[in-house]
């Protein structure tokens, strides 16, 4: 008997110790992260040294821009998202060449942006200027639609 606990109380040890080694590392990989939080979703992670993702914006400084009126062209993306997945990679360096600055809202970590900005699917780009919504795309358009969106709402304003 006193073998099986004593083997129990390993087994147990070992797998408190892993856990604590786990937690610890995740806590060490989001450290300093654009997101301001402690702790992010695996997939969040996954693109915190991908290039195409390196102007997220936070609810609070997107809310501050909204409110001192600032015009800001905002991409509602989702890293869980295949459509947001194929888009990315398209429209974020086609928005470098045109010399778009896009801001990037993480949903799945900001949840409350489905609600506060009426985003119904993945990706949304959405264009606002003085506060106010002025154009959108939802979905994962072609290259086209992007650039005369960028072209029709953001650049030529």
């Amino acid at each position: 008997m006193k073998k099986l606990l004593i083997f129990g109380s390993v087994i147990i040890v070992l797998f408190i110790v892993t856990a604590l080694l786990t937690n610890m590392a995740e806590t060490q990989e989001v450290e300093d992260n654009p997101y301001g939080k402690s702790s992010l979703k695996n997939s969040t992670v996954e693109l915190l040294d991908n290039p195409n993702y390196q102007n997220i914006i936070t609810p609070e400084d997107l809310e501050e821009k909204l409110q001192s009126e600032e015009s800001v062209t905002v991409y509602f993306f989702s890293p869980e998202c295949h459509y947001c997945i194929e888009t990315t990679p398209r429209l974020m360096p086609l928005a470098e060449e045109l010399s778009v600055d896009i801001q990037q809202y993480n949903l799945l970590e900001f949840q409350q942006g489905w609600n506060e900005y009426n985003i119904q699917a993945t990706p949304t780009l959405v264009h606002y200027e003085n506060g106010e919504e002025v154009a959108r795309i939802k979905g994962a358009a072609p290259n086209e639609q992007f650039q005369a969106f960028f072209e029709e709402h953001v650049i030529n304003n």
